[in-house]
């Protein structure tokens, strides 16, 4: 299967958050990466009001998404005027470090939600 890669830069605190939900999921960083993008697609819209991340960018991460999901990031990403490393760290900062975002399962789907708790 062709993957595409995707490289941007993300706090550590994020790569350490995301690797131990990885590995507790039994899947690997890049699977995790892939299944939160999907899941984010069909509420992207969550991320706008959301500041990129402001801590430092000390770590690297590596993933390799299928194309398909690509083509969503991408055509996500330009409807909201963001780059795709921008959306991909909004996407994990707030999901993993502020928590104002989180994932609901609704008729056996999940999709992207707000949490106002």
């Amino acid at each position: 299967m062709t993957t595409r890669v995707i490289s941007l830069r993300i706090p550590s605190a994020v790569n350490a958050a995301l690797a131990q939900s990885a590995a507790s999921a039994g899947r690997s960083v890049s699977d995790g990466v892939d299944w939160l993008l999907q899941n984010s697609f069909s509420n992207s819209r969550l991320l706008l009001p959301l500041a990129d991340c402001p801590e430092c960018l000390d770590a690297k991460l590596d993933v390799r998404i299928p194309p398909a999901t690509f083509e969503h990031l991408k055509s996500a990403s330009e409807r909201m005027g963001l780059p795709v490393s921008v959306y991909i760290r909004k996407l994990l900062y707030h999901f993993y470090i502020t928590k104002s975002l989180r994932y609901l399962a609704s008729n056996g789907h999940y999709t992207l939600a707000g949490r106002h708790d």
